[in-house]
């Protein structure tokens, strides 16, 4: 899974989120009526968390059908979750209590594990940041930095504020309660997102623009494992700069995804799919980053596939 942005594109990013003509044109980011948004920074929920702090977005809606599920998403490398706002508060909107977890996303996980020529290299570098159990030299978190860590103290500081919106019920004896979760996450969060519905048994992985590969042409063991494969659903555009197309498609297929439709032509039925849309910013790595994060994503262009999503 590469980053979701090299250094210079990682620049290019941030500098777009500061235009405010190009945020005019993206996907709205404020919440809908009745939508809660907590802004959280993960020092916040637990002392222990030590480095990136940037905050975690939290959103629950009141007078919707609740889902009694959560949607968790993980950003891509060096992003943070302010970035992605309009998916998760699309998932609020329609009655999942939502989370845009911060989390430790550098160095990319492709980038360190694609020449390796190890099949394990990525699952055991997305692992350990996933729950902080020392795997991959390349990575240092410990526990309390981790995913799960981050995730289950967000949730107890959540419930502990507003108790009446039922956080709780995504946590059971200190550890997540996987059924009620939907993973999801955009580059090096995808590749997380799919390790973690290999390893737990989550409700429905959801990737962005994100797949593992190997430059001496070898699988991932992690690609090259059918479980839970009908709880997996993937986008990704076909002009990807940073993850080719044909190498993610070719990932479905030994996922056992099946084979991609188009996003623009509902109704679907598929578990993958592919959009041509046009970004809604012109700087690169756009098609790259146009499936999820705020400032590319085409006014209207993904509402049905993301709904679908989210059915």
């Amino acid at each position: 899974m590469m980053s979701v942005l090299l250094p210079m594109q990682k620049t290019s990013l941030f500098l777009c989120c500061l235009l405010g003509i190009a945020c005019s044109k993206t996907t709205s980011t404020t919440p809908a009526p009745g939508v809660q948004e907590y802004i959280v920074t993960p020092g916040q929920t637990d002392p222990a968390i030590d480095s990136y702090n940037n905050p975690h977005y939290a959103y629950y809606a009141s007078g919707r059908s609740p889902k009694n599920a959560v949607v968790v998403f993980l950003p891509g490398t060096g992003a943070e979750p302010k970035n992605y706002r309009a998916f998760v508060q699309k998932a609020a909107d329609q009655g999942y209590h939502t989370i845009g977890l911060m989390y430790p996303n550098e160095p990319a996980i492709n980038q360190l594990c694609a020449s390796s020529g190890d099949i394990t290299s990525h699952s055991r570098a997305r692992l350990e940041i996933i729950d902080g159990v020392d795997r991959h030299p390349g990575i240092q978190v410990n526990a309390a930095n981790s995913i799960i860590n981050r995730f289950v103290k967000l949730i107890a500081y959540l419930h502990q504020a507003h108790p009446e919106e039922h956080w709780d019920q995504y946590v059971v004896n200190g550890q997540p309660a996987w059924e009620k979760i939907i993973i999801a996450g955009h580059s090096q969060g995808a590749g997380h997102a799919g390790v973690i519905g290999k390893h737990y048994p989550v409700k429905r992985v959801i990737m962005f623009s994100g797949m593992d590969f190997l430059n001496n042409g070898q699988i991932p063991d992690w690609v090259n494992n059918t479980t839970n494969s009908d709880r997996y659903y993937a986008l990704h555009h076909v002009n990807d700069e940073l993850v080719p197309y044909n190498g993610a498609k070719a990932g479905w297929i030994t996922l056992g995804m099946g084979a991609p439709s188009d996003a623009s032509t509902p109704p679907f039925t598929t578990h993958t799919f592919f959009t041509t849309a046009i970004p809604a910013l012109p700087l690169p790595p756009h098609f790259h980053n146009m499936t999820a994060v705020d400032v590319y994503v085409p006014r209207g262009k993904l509402d049905a596939v993301w709904d679908y999503f989210l059915r």
